[in-house]
């Protein structure tokens, strides 16, 4: 009996023990982990972050003239448009533009508004400095890249305002 007692008496003993240092590993735990979290947060967030950067950069390419040709068909003209020409000349894309009559808006809101689409996508791409676009019968639109304005989602464009001045 007095075994049996002592016996329960030293597993009590080593369980009190065991429990005290426990508690003491549990209270660092938390602060250790607190930090390596952070740590490994920062980390993901810089890794997130360099991404995001080298795809952006990878997005402004440097532009060729059949690529400013296929992006102003794709985005620069109306459905019945013509593109009369384009051409690449120290810096400065220059483009012709015939515009196809439209009776809801007239033909200079749509010189505008194309303008401003065309622009929207050359700006993802460098090699040049100046787009200057003439509208045939209507007039001419030519902005130079510092001229460009970011919005909050880091998107480069022209104001809309501006182009409507330029309008000659």
């Amino acid at each position: 009996m007095k075994r049996i007692l002592f016996l329960f008496m030293a597993a009590l003993l080593l369980t009190a023990c065991g429990n005290d240092s426990t508690k003491e590993e549990l209270k660092q735990t938390p602060e250790e982990e607190d930090v390596e979290g952070i740590e490994t947060q920062v980390k993901k967030e810089d890794k997130e972050v360099e991404t995001e950067i080298d795809e952006a950069e990878k997005v402004k390419e440097y532009i060729t003239p059949d690529e400013i040709k296929e992006i102003i068909e794709d985005s620069g003209l109306g459905e019945e448009d013509k593109l009369a020409s384009t051409s690449v000349e120290d810096g400065e894309i220059k483009v012709v533009i015939e515009i196809a009559p439209n009776e809801l808006f007239s033909a200079k809101d749509l010189a505008v508004t194309r303008y401003s689409q065309a622009s929207d996508e050359l700006l993802n791409h460098e090699g040049w400095e100046v787009l200057t676009i003439e509208y045939v019968d209507i007039g001419t639109i030519s902005m130079n890249r510092t001229e460009k304005e970011t919005n909050e989602y880091d998107m480069d464009y022209f104001s809309t305002e501006e182009i409507e001045k330029r309008l000659k």
